[in-house]
């Protein structure tokens, strides 16, 4: 007999190895919604239309998921068998919560990493927190990534925080625009004047509807100190104490 293989039909059953359990809990969720509301609150509330949520949990495991749920008459105990199984007691929620917040307050973007690399870890942690019933709030992810990323974003994440409300703004709205001005770096010829637009663009948006460009005096002043920076990108020292005294002399725009 062939192995059960997914397809990408509205109609097809998300299927259980063993190890995608996250991932087939929340498609199967709705699969089950799909069919109706019904047969869903037969899985949360054993009522009625358990026959076709049972049909539809044995055909969506495999036969060593099968042989932990064979016994089972209702809908609602198998899927919390298989809920236990693979995410554990309460007790086992609570330590892998605790995990998950460990390894999200420590990650950061390392050096030799793109952003991509590193977005794609960060929401490894959210969605896994989120499939444990603790979602993390957008606000604290946009604060996570500004003050995770490494000394070549600088630049872009002061402009973000000066000229957005980092408590409001989605985390696809950042990584766009962090990914666009990534770009920009890694093109020589073109990112020194494509990642000043893209800073100055973050400034004009905090000025509001009645100011829709910089003064000469302003965009002086601006490409000045991105000319600075630029060099200082270039040329900077190892030492933190250099780093440090350069930031301090470079003040705000205003």
């Amino acid at each position: 007999m062939e192995p059960h293989q997914e397809g990408a039909s509205i109609g097809r059953l998300p299927f259980l190895t063993g190890e995608n359990y996250s991932h087939w809990k929340v498609r199967m969720q709705y699969f089950l919604k799909m069919q109706s509301e019904k047969v869903w609150n037969a899985v949360e509330f054993a009522s009625e239309n358990n026959a076709r949520a049972m049909y539809s949990i044995f055909n969506a495991i495999s036969m060593d998921e099968f042989r932990r749920i064979a016994t089972c008459t209702l809908a609602k105990e198998a899927w919390d068998i298989l809920q236990v199984t693979h995410e554990g007691t309460n007790a086992v929620k609570v330590s892998k919560l605790q995990m998950l917040t460990s390894r999200f307050e420590t990650i950061r973007m390392e050096d030799h990493e793109n952003f991509g690399e590193f977005h794609a870890k960060l929401m490894d942690i959210e969605n896994s927190s989120f499939n444990l019933g603790e979602p993390i709030p957008n606000s604290k992810v946009v604060r996570k990534i500004l003050r995770s990323l490494p000394e070549r974003f600088r630049a872009k994440v002061t402009s973000i925080e000066e000229s957005k409300d980092v408590d409001s703004l989605k985390v696809d709205e950042l990584v766009g625009s962090l990914q666009t001005f990534e770009m920009t770096l890694k093109s020589p010829r073109k990112s020194k004047d494509v990642a000043l637009n893209a800073i100055k663009e973050e400034s004009l948006g905090s000025e509001g509807e009645g100011n829709e460009k910089m003064s000469d005096g302003e965009v002086a002043r601006f490409a000045r100190k991105f000319k600075k920076y630029m060099k200082f990108r270039k040329y900077k020292k190892k030492s933190k104490e250099d780093a440090k005294k350069w930031n301090n002399s470079m003040g705000k725009i205003k």
